[in-house]
């Protein structure tokens, strides 16, 4: 039977440094309580036996007894930051919740009723344990006392101190700590010690005379030098222990019980409002499985199929997953199809290699008729994958809801969409994980069929259950129109693209790759004889810093998380002109990131079957509404140097007589702003057809645009963009490679001259302030829970959020609405759209289909919405892309 004591600030303190800003979507900072429930959470399950006791101990706010006895105790330490203050009251929230006893002693500090705490149950417990990052708690050391400290680099890592520890890790036993502190002083809480007198001085008085006091009786028998710091500090030394002294009388009433368990119900609704779906699983406050009313069946006969066929008529809508051997759709094999609804969820067997299964072809059949011939709405979770899935098997549905999706769209600021995060944050209910049924790396056709049919058929329950819920939530949050107009449709259209694939000519990367090879070798060269002659990995962070700091003695901006000094690219970038290594390095990093991303990999990721490389297109991906590309990523391909146009040219046509088309919005995100802004200089520009970058340019540099050079219309262009992302002076000034005073009087006259923009900027700060998130003008919500933060960094970046989220994600929207709508006139011509890169579009179809499919194109992007400036598309058609 042991008593767990924990110094609850010190944790807290603990937590809150060592994980990065943390918010919800409410704008509250949870990373000191999202550490503290890892912390305990952890230490919960792996020490607390039965008959063991738990208390939580926090200082008080009032100042104490140290504070008398020397005005500027603890007057060197920092105030508590703003955003670790504000997650106090939750702090308490939490430990009430997990039914640990919090104590706090007014006039005292944690450690003193600790100390307390110690001494009071000593002769209670088989052993106290008391948990710290304070090395002033090693007093308390001896006996059945221990202390439990944490690492310096984790949250949950801690080590065990006895008496043996103590004395060897600090050289004297736990009841000298105090005298030791009194001697060397402690930084941390402004305690003075002896002026003078080190650690190793102070174990070496500590061992020959014990304490203290011993110490000041035995002056005249200690060296000279060391004898005059201690009289000269004497009254300092004996501060300095009372500072640090325990106090062992705290008077404090607790009556202390075996620890039961947390509040489950308290615990699991503190953690939905501070949006800690991943500790809900950690904690299992989930519904219990047994007492689910859904039952899920087998289905076992194709006579049995047609009547729960017929039912799913009846109920209009019903959830659909479907089960295979790849993720990837191309090479996936069927193995199982779940269907649910209400209280009734089914599976179908098809591909396991034991057990009864159906036949593939009839089903399909059936299914076919059943899409066809009845107005069911079909719900999935990443539908789009089951679409292509089924889309091999030549049935096709039209997806109505996905839950991923409607997630998404509730909180785009997050980044995890998965059924088993979904069931946990929204259901509070923990699913049967793929790895449980069918081991890490497992292929589920060899899962028996009975729990191959409890595991899907819980997956598409699971989603009906979640549809039931989230389309509730869209429709308070008014974001029902930009699901089903924008993003659904867009299901379809992404699932063709990424069955067209795109064709990778690989002999021709092969041959550029061999020339890059060559390059980076002659670079590699010449970055060893700049180098001192030395060959070292280039590819080596740690290596390359040692070059350029130690042998080479360049002066070092910042250090990584790892304490070395940084090479990342935005360092070299400004120290590029101190040594001509720098380029050197730079260049190669350029060509060697080329050359792995895309020369040598995209051959690799060619489909045997299609010889066409298969991107993911993923609606999940940005916080702005943008879609992302995956595996591989094809929009990230540089466009606007001669390396990136060079890789593009391997994207070509696979068939003779056919060609590569791209459609691309010409400034889009400018002509949102002159439309959101409604200003009408930047509204003229548009209509009158001018180069928008040339007409700022002319006006922030006070010039006519006849007179506007290169450079010129280069800052114009940057100063456009700094405006529609919200980039700061400072930031434009680091772009531009000027001063922050020249920056902000660019931007000066910008405003100067677009005086409305200005104001549509500032009021749209003012509603992300006050109302928590901004919108497009479509109705896509962006929650911007940075502008309730107080600290002013973080402030900063919501702001730009805040600026930019509306005119992106408008942008976003017009392209995804241009996609569906062309996606459907295209279905008469063997045109394919194959990619969308950010504003572009880009078709791979026959010369004699060219004319039409242009128009189409060109006619839908320009007309997707009325606009105050009209919207122009760029097009280009050429044998590569």
């Amino acid at each position: 039977m042991n008593l767990f004591v924990f110094d609850g600030t010190a944790l807290v303190y603990k937590a809150f440094y060592a994980l990065p800003q943390m918010t919800n979507s409410k704008g509250l900072q949870t990373n000191a309580v999202f550490g503290l429930a890892k912390m305990l959470s952890k230490f919960l399950r792996e020490h607390i036996k039965e008959d063991d006791s738990v208390i939580f101990v926090m200082d008080s706010k009032e100042k104490t007894f140290r504070h008398t006895l020397f005005e500027s105790y603890k007057a060197n330490r920092k105030p508590a930051p703003d955003e670790m203050i504000e997650q106090l009251p939750y702090v308490e929230k939490l430990v009430k919740a997990l039914n640990i006893p919090l104590l706090k002693g007014t006039g005292y500090e944690a450690d003193d009723v600790i100390a307390t705490l110690a001494k009071r149950y000593s002769n209670k417990f088989d052993t106290i344990y008391v948990v710290t990052g304070d090395k002033d708690l090693l007093q308390l050391v001896g006996g059945n006392v221990r202390v439990l400290r944490f690492s310096s680099t984790g949250v949950t890592d801690l080590k065990e101190y006895d008496e043996n520890t103590v004395v060897k890790r600090y050289g004297v036993k736990p009841y000298q700590m105090g005298d030791y502190l009194a001697l060397v002083g402690d930084k941390s809480d402004n305690v003075p010690g002896v002026k003078g007198i080190g650690d190793k001085t102070a174990v070496k008085l500590l061992t020959s005379y014990g304490n203290l006091n011993e110490i000041y009786e035995h002056l005249d028998e200690i060296q000279k030098r060391y004898s005059n710091l201690l009289k000269d500090g004497k009254d300092s030394a004996f501060l300095s222990r009372k500072l640090v002294e325990l106090s062992y009388d705290v008077p404090i009433e607790l009556d202390l019980k075996p620890y039961s368990g947390p509040n489950k119900s308290d615990l699991s609704k503190l953690f939905d409002e501070l949006e800690f779906a991943s500790l809900k699983k950690e904690f299992k406050l989930y519904e219990d499985v047994d007492a689910r009313k859904n039952t899920y069946s087998i289905i076992d006969s194709l006579d049995k199929l047609d009547e729960v066929l017929e039912k799913a008529k009846k109920n209009g809508k019903i959830a659909f997953d479907t089960e295979t051997t790849s993720l990837n759709p191309i090479d996936a094999k069927l193995v199982g199809i779940s269907l649910s609804w209400e209280t009734e969820s089914y599976y179908i067997p098809l591909g396991h290699a034991e057990g009864k299964n159906l036949p593939i072809g009839d089903v399909v059949s059936k299914f076919k008729e059943f899409f066809e011939n009845s107005n069911v709405k079909v719900i999935g979770q990443n539908v789009k994958y089951d679409l292509s899935v089924m889309k091999k098997y030549g049935l096709e549905f039209k997806p109505y809801f996905d839950t991923m999706i409607a997630a998404y769209l509730l909180n785009p600021n997050e980044r995890r969409f998965s059924l088993d995060e979904l069931a946990m944050k929204y259901l509070g209910y923990k699913t049967i994980t793929y790895t449980e049924i069918a081991g890490k790396n497992g292929d589920f056709s060899k899962v028996a069929v009975e729990e191959a049919g409890k595991y899907s058929a819980e997956d598409s329950d699971v989603t009906y259950r979640l549809y039931k819920k989230l389309v509730k939530k869209m429709y308070e949050y008014d974001l029902l129109n930009v699901f089903h107009d924008i993003e659904m449709p867009l299901v379809e259209v992404l699932s063709t693209m990424e069955l067209n694939g795109v064709y990778v000519d690989t002999n021709y990367l092969k041959e550029i790759s061999e020339r890059y090879s060559k390059k980076l070798s002659e670079i590699e060269d010449k970055i060893y004889e700049l180098a001192g002659g030395m060959p070292f990995n280039i590819n080596s962070p740690k290596q390359v810093s040692e070059v350029l700091f130690k042998r080479l003695g360049l002066h070092p901006r910042k250090r990584t998380k790892s304490r070395a000094f940084s090479t990342n690219a935005k360092i070299l970038e400004e120290m590029r002109d101190e040594h001509p290594i720098i380029p050197l390095l730079l260049e190669y990093r350029k060509y060697f990131k080329l050359k792995s991303t895309y020369l040598d990999a995209l051959p690799k990721m060619v489909n045997p079957k299609t010889s066409r490389v298969h991107t993911s297109f993923n609606q999940t991906g940005t916080s702005t509404g943008r879609l992302s590309s995956s595996d591989p990523n094809l929009q990230n391909i540089p466009a606007r140097n001669e390396e990136g146009r060079e890789i593009r040219k391997a994207i070509k046509a696979q068939k003779p007589g056919w060609i590569i088309l791209s459609a691309d919005y010409s400034q889009i995100e400018l002509r949102v702003l002159a439309h959101v802004s409604e200003d009408p200089a930047l509204i003229e520009a548009f209509k009158n057809g001018i180069d928008i970058h040339i007409a700022t340019a002319a006006k922030v540099f006070g010039v006519k645009e006849e007179e506007v050079t290169k450079e010129m219309r280069r800052v114009g262009k940057m100063v456009n963009f700094a405006v529609t992302y919200g980039v700061s002076s400072y930031g434009l000034a680091k772009r531009l490679g000027m001063s922050n005073s020249d920056a902000q009087l660019l931007i000066a006259n910008y405003f100067q001259n677009y005086p409305k923009v200005k104001e549509y900027l500032d009021s749209t700060v003012k509603f992300a302030k006050e109302n928590g998130y901004v919108k497009t003008l479509f109705g896509r919500r962006r929650d911007i829970p940075a502008m309730k933060s107080k600290n002013y960094n973080v402030v900063e970046e919501g702001k730009r959020m805040a600026i930019n989220a509306p005119i992106q994600g408008s942008a976003a929207d017009m392209i995804k609405i241009a996609m569906a709508r062309i996606h459907e006139k295209l279905k008469k011509f063997q045109a394919m759209m194959i990619l969308q890169v950010h504003d572009e579009l880009v078709f791979e179809l026959p010369k004699e289909e060219v004319k039409e499919v242009k128009n189409i194109v060109k006619e839908n992007m320009e007309n997707v919405i009325k606009l105050k400036v009209p919207l122009v598309v760029d097009m280009e058609e050429g044998e590569t892309w």
